[in-house]
């Protein structure tokens, strides 16, 4: 089959790519408005917390719709996509909004599993069955292969988890001690680091699980720091100083860059599996984020282990 002409191939590149940007810029100005609007609206600094759950409930049509796609074959989607419409209608115009510029982290692998459908995945079969050859005499091997993947979609999860759920939840707690500015800053170049840590996977790819698994540990290790400062709000160390501000606005930078590398170099290895393998990197990140989202969300919003603190009231006893 030849190429497409250039110009039709630029031209979908292009449009992938503002599809993409106009998505990614309505989930992203909901989370920048936030140090604005969180200290006057009724959820208070819990708001994060509601949002990513809804989020990440958002996402639950599509697997839905993949859902469908399984158990009835051949069927119109009308319905369950109806379904799920009927699902978001009394949820608040904020649950759409985000929903859709978070679905394309999981439309991007559906989007492929429809190019590479003949591809042969990991995570079922050998690439020599796969290709026609007769079955490797080594189980050994494909069951390597198998436990391989099996990390990489825990590693998804895991990380999504924290990404979409954990931190997002208490980021308020962690950062409006140090003032409104400290918040901004940690959502903004927050935001800015995940696009430029997926630019550096295209180029420097990490493909051993050990490496990739450092990197989740050294994220993990930010991320304890910023859960900590989570906890002892609203008297956390260096609170009032220069230092703190420039601390936890870096260990947000820092735990964003380092996550979000990992996320696309763990989809990436995937990305040679084919179908079933993208399927289930879909289905571990929106699994992963909607158990960190929910599991967050008694601890800020219900029980309050986080606590607020008071505008022109000095809690810290300084």
């Amino acid at each position: 089959m030849a190429a497409p002409p250039l110009g039709r191939l630029v031209s979908t590149h292009l449009l992938v790519a503002l599809f993409g940007m106009g998505s990614w810029a309505a989930i992203n100005g909901i989370w920048v408005e936030l140090p604005v609007v969180v200290k006057d609206l009724p959820e208070g600094w819990s708001l994060p917390s509601y949002l990513s759950v809804l989020v990440a409930l958002g996402n639950l049509g599509l697997l839905l719709v993949t859902l469908w796609r399984r158990l009835a074959p051949g069927k119109s989607e009308r319905v369950p996509i109806q379904v799920g419409l009927l699902l978001l209608l009394p949820s608040p115009p904020s649950a759409s909004t985000a929903g859709l510029g978070s679905d394309l982290r999981v439309r991007t692998p559906g989007v492929e599993e429809e190019e590479e459908e003949e591809e042969a995945s990991p995570l079922q079969e050998s690439p020599n069955q796969a290709a026609g050859a007769p079955p490797s005499p080594d189980p050994d091997a494909h069951r390597l292969l198998s436990v391989h993947s099996a990390c990489l979609l825990g590693l998804l999860a895991i990380t999504n988890a924290l990404t979409n759920g954990v931190l997002p939840s208490v980021q308020s707690f962690s950062c409006l001690p140090y003032g409104r500015l400290a918040y901004h800053l940690a959502v903004v170049l927050g935001s800015a680091a995940n696009p430029l840590a997926c630019f550096l996977a295209m180029g420097v790819l990490c493909r051993s699980l050990a490496g990739l698994g450092g990197l989740s540990v050294l994220g993990m290790l930010f991320g304890s720091y910023l859960m900590a400062l989570a906890i002892l709000s609203p008297c956390p160390p260096l609170v009032g100083t220069s230092a703190g501000v420039v601390l936890v606005v870096l260990s947000w930078v820092l735990c964003s860059g380092v996550f979000s590398y990992v996320k696309v170099a763990a989809s990436s290895l995937l990305h040679g599996g084919g179908r079933p393998a993208l399927l289930a990197a879909g289905v571990a990140i929106q699994v992963g984020s909607l158990l960190g989202a929910v599991a967050m969300f008694p601890p800020t919003s219900i029980y309050h282990v986080f606590r607020s603190g008071k505008d022109c009231v000095d809690q810290c006893g300084s």
